[in-house]
């Protein structure tokens, strides 16, 4: 037996139906590439919101002088909260 008698024949329908197939392949891999690509850049904007407010919130704080501290004084006549801070009932 010949190397062209034991490979099977593909009829021109075969062929079409196989590039159809990966045509619909090639669109569903598009459709995802471009629903990536949107997280993607949703993403991004994301992150340069967040940016922006955290560098507002840090110029804020370096107008006030500092963040607080994040500790409580041990001095018992240091207040826990500010002067003029009225207690709230819940």
């Amino acid at each position: 037996m010949t190397e062209a008698s034991a490979q099977k024949t593909i009829s021109l329908a075969e062929i079409n139906g196989r590039i159809d197939e990966l045509q619909a392949q090639r669109d569903g891999a598009l459709a995802r590439c471009a629903k990536i690509a949107g997280e993607k850049a949703e993403a991004i904007d994301l992150v340069h919101i967040l940016r922006a407010e955290v560098d507002r919130l840090t110029a804020r704080l370096n107008d006030r002088g500092g963040p607080a501290p994040a500790v409580a004084p041990n001095d018992p006549e240091t207040p826990l909260a500010p002067a003029g801070a009225g207690a709230t009932a819940h």
